[in-house]
């Protein structure tokens, strides 16, 4: 069953339920009648469903409703990653739709108050009745309103817009190292080759794998792992420009995009780095015990009128050919 709402409630069904595949009609209506109380309450507080608000409503309802069986999973996912990769998507779409009605609804409010208050101005004491009088206060008082609901529409989207570019943010960044991820490096890539094309300035990537990484984790374990790629990240951060980029690409593979850089130059700075890597010590908890690590790498230009995946096949050619002929050095493709 898939519940009313702007997200598949059904998923959340799917992950939660665990009765021998057996449906649970109950806890499936509880979840609708939540998802569409969540919703109304949201719309008539002005606010987007963006997914963390509406994951926050749909629990408070549950709560308010007093929906046990709904609140003994809370644990479960309720939003799909792929849902909310969605609604970021189309976040720019929907942020654009309600600027426009809101800017729309502040200034011909603020039209309307000002035509009113020139109206009130214009008329003479002497013209105005008991009965006006009241008629008039009732305006005034009626326009000061819609100036305090102008102003917290105002306030109710700027808070919008910086959440909705909070959750864009934190969908970029991997949450290990703290640099870019995949998804925002082939966005990246896609907006720079469309650059190129334009500009005709030079675009580089430079593609870093640790070598016998695997034998890294298998001998020290995952949390030696996990801080040996922080480093990692760190000194790639500290090597690049600040018109560069580095990313997580994915395990132990690093990606650097690198804008105004012929290959040769890319491959120069990926030797940089290399060497940098190769002399540094990765201390353990004992002092007296260290690891060295070395890198692969691969490095190659952009060419005019190719796309993200023909690049990034040949830096991975790159970086995989520097791996054949004996790890730790770059190859230029």
């Amino acid at each position: 069953m898939k519940a009313e709402g702007p997200f598949p409630f059904g998923y959340f069904l799917q992950v939660c339920m665990k009765t021998n595949n057996i449906s649970d009609n109950v806890l499936a209506e509880q979840v609708a009648q939540t998802a569409r109380t969540a919703l109304k309450r949201l719309v008539s507080r002005g606010l987007l469903p963006w997914p963390e608000a509406y994951t926050e409503e749909f629990w408070t309802v549950a709560k308010t409703l007093d929906f046990s069986s709904i609140l003994s999973k809370k644990s479960c996912t309720l939003i799909s990653p792929e849902t909310l990769q969605s609604f970021m998507d189309e976040a720019d779409n929907v942020l654009g739709g309600v600027k426009d009605t809101v800017h729309e609804f502040v200034a011909t409010t603020r039209q309307h108050m000002g035509e009113m208050e020139s109206s009130i101005l214009s008329i003479e004491e002497k013209d105005l009745d008991n009965l006006f009088r009241e008629e008039t206060a009732s305006l005034m008082l009626k326009n000061k309103t819609l100036e305090a609901q102008a102003r917290q529409t105002e306030k109710r989207l700027q808070k919008q817009t910086r959440i909705i570019e909070e959750l864009r943010s934190k969908l970029r960044i991997d949450g290990l190292t703290n640099l870019l991820n995949r998804r925002a490096f082939e966005k990246d890539l896609e907006k720079e080759l469309a650059k190129i094309k334009r500009y005709k300035y030079p675009l580089s990537l430079i593609m870093c794998d640790i070598d016998h990484f695997k034998h890294i984790n298998d001998n020290y374990g995952h949390r030696v792992g996990d801080k040996i790629l922080q480093k990692m990240a760190e000194i790639l951060k500290n090597g690049i420009r600040e018109t560069d980029s580095a990313y997580r690409y994915g395990g132990e593979e690093f990606m650097i995009l690198l804008p105004h850089t012929t290959g040769e130059q890319a491959s120069r700075l990926a030797e940089r780095i290399r060497n940098k890597i190769s002399i540094f010590r990765f201390l353990l908890k004992k002092p007296e015990t260290s690891i060295r690590i070395t890198i692969s790498s691969g490095a190659t230009q952009a060419r005019q009128d190719e796309d993200v995946e023909e690049i990034v096949n040949r830096v991975d050619s790159a970086m995989y050919e520097a791996k054949n002929r004996g790890r730790n050095r770059t190859i230029l493709l």
